[in-house]
């Protein structure tokens, strides 16, 4: 059944759904009344959803059995990534919306300072959040300055070739880094290590920043999810 992000909080009752939403569901699916769809708010609410009636830019819907979608343990894990070029970025985000992670930050550092669409990466987290059925949508962004991480408490863990072997250790809040294509410079690496910054080893060969990052999330949450 296809699903369809509507405004939080969730409630029984009625919906009116519009904007791109709305488009999708009359040109796209061709929803008329009478049909089902599944309804969700991004915000760990979903529930069971019959078309009333279709305006020409809007549906109008009815709400019943509304749930709740428990988060999973990797909703702990933010991920800081140095955005690569292209349009890698949008299949990381993809990716680690489908994996459950709770937030997804693009990093500026000295070797990676692009421009990043936020709003296109929040509408490819969304329809990620539709596809997988997961709950609530990750935080994306805002833009996070390499001085600030440094000084970002909590536990934080940077992918590094040299460091040790990768260990999740028990669930709690935790920064992943991802750097970007090249690595950070002499000056970057040595601020995260003063500033206590753990390195672990993800992998023997040189991997895209967009392998690194959802390979690492895997990592996470096998670890996370076992019983």
């Amino acid at each position: 059944m296809r699903t369809l992000l509507v405004p939080a909080p969730l409630v029984d009752g009625e919906v009116i759904v519009g904007g791109d939403e709305a488009h999708h569901g009359l040109h796209v699916l061709r929803l008329g009344p009478g049909d089902a769809v599944r309804l969700a708010d991004g915000a760990g609410q979903a529930a069971a959803g019959e078309v009333i009636a279709c305006g020409r830019h809007d549906l109008r819907l009815r709400v019943a059995a509304v749930e709740t979608i428990s988060d999973g343990p990797l909703a702990q894990l933010t991920v800081v990534c140095a955005p690569p070029k292209g349009d890698r970025f949008a299949d990381l985000v993809r990716g680690l919306t489908e994996l459950g992670v709770g937030a997804i930050r693009p990093l500026v550092c000295a070797r990676a300072s692009p421009p990043v669409a936020l709003d296109r990466l929040r509408r490819v987290a969304a329809e990620a959040l539709k596809q997988c059925r997961r709950g609530t949508l990750p935080v994306i962004g805002p833009l996070l300055e390499f001085t600030t991480l440094v000084t970002t408490p909590g536990r934080r863990i940077v992918l590094d070739r040299g460091g040790a072997s990768c260990r999740p250790g028990p669930p709690r809040e935790t920064t992943l880094i991802v750097g970007p294509e090249g690595g950070f410079t002499a000056e970057e690496s040595a601020q995260l290590v003063a500033a206590g910054v753990e390195r672990m080893r993800l992998a023997g060969p040189v991997l895209r920043i967009e392998t690194a990052a959802l390979a690492a999330a895997a990592v996470w949450a096998a670890a996370w999810e076992s019983p």
